[in-house]
Formats: structure tokens, C-alpha cells, sequence
């Protein structure tokens, strides 16, 4: 099955962040120098091992990205380049708008005739991503059950609230690749309601909102509709919470 790629990279409101219970989202994500650069060290390794492959990123500053981007001897005519502020600009006031954002722009750039692989900007690639066959969806890696988790993360008592049940998977989303039909507006349903559901009674970090919220409401989906799932971890590394990792690591890309 044919496929598209997608990534976002833009520089993102840290106390907005913090305000949803990324209280480490300063020490992590730096600055939009910093997010900019390994976000361009990422995308250079999946150039480099999906050699059949051509990336779509959107992003708020094109010529930053580009720019960033240039420093590594890869196949640059294989990047395509899409401003997305006009998307940006409808949730910069919203608490939710890291949720939003991800949402919107997941169905943005998502085909209507192709698989579509969404990739996260903390990515360093082994080797190539195959293909996706039907009924598939691709994620990074198999973490736990919900019902496993920290009762404090505020998932629990969200998936109880909204689904009804805390059995299912729940699979790290770095990458997230969908297929053709895959039911949009059931996951942005699912995903409204348990960003509505106040954890602030369960929760240590002074939030309102279970700031994976996406993430929980797509696995939901992937259970409920039995899709088969395709973890991507033995190729590629997802650097989660050491972004510096990403630098270092495709440092063997860079222009001599």
C-alpha cells in the first residue's frame, strides 16, 4: 500500500505545556532553536534509511527548518515543505491546544487513498519502515494496559469516565500510521471527552487535563475496531525524553 509521511515541527508555547501538566516541557524541549534542531536531525535519519520514501513537513517557519535541515548530506528533493501557520493561528488560546493541534493537523495532512505515517519529531531511524498492508496501524512501541498505569497520570480514571473500560493497550504513538477509512470523527469524538474530564483530584502535577489524551483515545480505537498492530521499535529509536539523543545520533549525516 502506497504511503504518505507527515511531520510537524513548530515552536511550541512551553507554558501552555506546563499549564496541562508537562511541567518538565521547559527542560525538554529548550527553546525553537533547540526543537528546530533536532527536530532537522531526526528527519535527516529517515531520509536517509526510507530511501523510497518523501517526507511532508509542516511546520511555522519553512526557511528555520530548511535551514537546519541543509547542514546533512542527504536527499533533500525528497522533503516537501508546508507552511502551517494558518492551523497554528485557530488554537494558540486554547488550554487544549496541544491536543488540537495534534489532532488537526494528523487530518490535515492525512491521505484520502494512501496509508499515512505520522512521525514524531524525536525519531532516529535504523532502517526503512515497510509497507502497511489492510487493516494495519503502525505505533511505536507496547508500553502497558491502562489499568496498569499510574492511577496519578489521571488516564485511568479518564478512559473509566469516557470508554468505560481500562483493559485495553496502550501503544507509544512516536509513530502512528493509519489507514485509508480509519474513523476520524469517532477519534476526535473520543478524544474531546477525555480532555474534558477533570483529573485534578487524582493527579500530582497540579493539572486539569491528561496531557496524552490523544494517545489514549487512538488505542482506543485501534481495540475497539481490532485493527492489527504493527510496532516499529526494532527500526527505529524514539527518543522521547532525551531529545539531544537525535543530534548526537545523526551527527554521521552531517556535511563534511
Amino acid at each position: 500500500m502506497r504511503m504518505k509521511v507527515i511531520a510537524l515541527t513548530y515552536n511550541y508555547d512551553l507554558g501552555k505545556l506546563a499549564e496541562i501538566g508537562r511541567k518538565w516541557a521547559g527542560d525538554v524541549y529548550g527553546n525553537k532553536n533547540f526543537i528546530f534542531e533536532y527536530s532537522a536531525a531526526s528527519y535527516a535519519t529517515f531520509i536517509d534509511k526510507n530511501p523510497t520514501k518523501i517526507l511532508n513537513l509542516y511546520t511555522d517557519d519553512i526557511q528555520l527548518i530548511k535551514d537546519k535541515m541543509g547542514k546533512y548530506a542527504i536527499d533533500q528533493n525528497r522533503i516537501v515543505y508546508h507552511d502551517f501557520n494558518a492551523v497554528l493561528d485557530k488554537f494558540r488560546d486554547n488550554l487544549k491546544y496541544s491536543f488540537d493541534i495534534l489532532t488537526e493537523f494528523i487530518y490535515y495532512g492525512k491521505s484520502d487513498t494512501e496509508f499515512t505515517l505520522k512521525i514524531d519529531n524525536d525519531l532516529v531511524f535504523h532502517d526503512e519502515v515497510r509497507d502497511a498492508n489492510d487493516n494495519e496501524v503502525f505505533v511505536w512501541k507496547y508500553e502497558r494496559l491502562v489499568n496498569q498505569g499510574d492511577p496519578r497520570m489521571g488516564e485511568i480514571k479518564v478512559a473509566q469516565n469516557t470508554v468505560g473500560v481500562t483493559n485495553f493497550p496502550i501503544y507509544n504513538l512516536g509513530i502512528l500510521g493509519l489507514p485509508v477509512g480509519y474513523p476520524e470523527q469517532e477519534l476526535r469524538d473520543v478524544c474531546d471527552k477525555m480532555t474534558s474530564v477533570d483529573i485534578s483530584d487524582v493527579t500530582d502535577v497540579d493539572a486539569k487535563i491528561w496531557h496524552c489524551a490523544e494517545q489514549t483515545a487512538n488505542n482506543w480505537i485501534f481495540n475497539k475496531y481490532n485493527y492489527k498492530i504493527v510496532e516499529t521499535y526494532p527500526v527505529v529509536t524514539h527518543y522521547f525524553d532525551d531529545k539531544k539523543k537525535c543530534i548526537e545520533m545523526a551527527k554521521y549525516l552531517l556535511k563534511q
